[in-house]
């Protein structure tokens, strides 16, 4: 079996680097390095980068990463159906990988030997008072405005046209496990929806690092980063708005993870996401079955955008920031 660590990093092509730049600043990630066809952004923590942005006529995701305990694994995984031979990573960083496709032919790349980056600062977080346990005596809470700085990637959403196959090599593959499904009646070898976790034994992960959607074709839906706390969410989110990119969904607190999240949509029309305040797992962790309904997918918040259950793609509409006119209409 793959031992994976945890997702490390996404691809994505857009047409317009300069624009998304802009935009992922204000979403909170931070550029560690840039060429003339690629952007790379990171998190406050010590990987090199989360997220590739490639330039491309066509918006589309190129690949979704994720990294491997040894190279041993490489060499497990370069013996799998499909797969590449070890190559080394062009990016900044070094390191090699395996390619896998999915059952979709999604690239999926294993990675390993990635070279650390020191942390940028982050804030610590807030310190909170319950009405029955008091934890902060003495001291305020005043966290600065300006972007909700981005700590990693957590996870990456799928919708998906042949569920029962992508569950299949997801859990077979990769050795997910799942953590929650969302069921129509008693169909749980065809769920709606599937919140797969990583196999990571005694320790503790998060409640998901791939969700699948059921859809009409295969899609991505939507890459999720893990802000600080709910302040910070807050506060990135106001920042977002401020500066005039338009809100998807959010905030909102989900039910199947407990995440806190809040949704926007990046200028070439991809979902992409903050979150914070998630469940964490085991191999212990039993899997849980839910009936589909709209309350299935979160405890609070605005109201749930049809278009979330459509894929959230919205694939060659671009977005651009709005004017500070419309922007003054969004807030009355």
């Amino acid at each position: 079996m793959l031992h994976i660590k945890d997702i490390n990093h996404v691809v994505y092509r857009h047409a317009d680097l300069d624009l998304l730049e802009r935009f992922l600043l204000d979403f909170g990630l931070t550029v560690s390095h840039r060429t003339e066809q690629r952007l790379y952004l990171r998190g406050t923590g010590t990987l090199p980068y989360v997220y590739i942005a490639e330039r491309a006529d066509t918006p589309s995701l190129g690949a979704i990463a994720f990294a491997v305990e040894s190279f041993a694994d490489l060499h497990a995984a370069e013996r799998l159906p499909g797969a590449s031979a070890i190559q080394a990573l062009k990016h900044p960083g070094g390191g090699h990988c395996v390619v896998l496709h999915d059952p979709s032919g999604r690239r999926i790349e294993l990675v390993h030997g990635i070279q650390p980056v020191e942390a940028l600062a982050q804030r610590s977080a807030l310190v909170l008072n319950s009405a029955v346990e008091k934890r902060r005596f003495g001291d305020v809470q005043r966290p600065g405005k300006g972007p909700a700085k981005v700590m990693r990637l957590g996870h990456v959403a799928i919708g998906v046209a042949d569920m029962p196959s992508m569950i299949g090599w997801y859990r077979n593959v990769l050795g997910m496990l799942p953590s929650d499904l969302i069921v129509e009646g008693d169909e749980q070898d065809c769920p709606s929806a599937a919140f797969l976790r990583l196999n990571r034994g005694i320790n503790w992960t998060d409640h998901h690092t791939i969700a699948l959607f059921q859809a009409n074709r295969d899609v991505i839906h939507h890459a999720s980063f893990e802000v600080q706390d709910f302040d910070a969410q807050c506060l990135g989110h106001e920042w977002m708005d401020d500066q005039g990119w338009t809100p998807f969904w959010g905030v909102g607190r989900h039910v199947l993870g407990s995440q806190i999240f809040d949704y926007w949509r990046d200028p070439s029309g991809n979902l992409i996401e903050h979150f914070t305040d998630g469940d964490l797992f085991n191999h212990t962790s039993p899997m849980n079955c839910t009936q589909a309904c709209d309350s299935s997918l979160y405890q609070w918040g605005p109201p749930m955008s049809v278009e979330y259950f459509l894929g959230g793609s919205n694939e060659n509409e671009p977005v651009t920031p709005r004017s500070l006119a419309e922007r003054r209409r969004h807030t009355r």
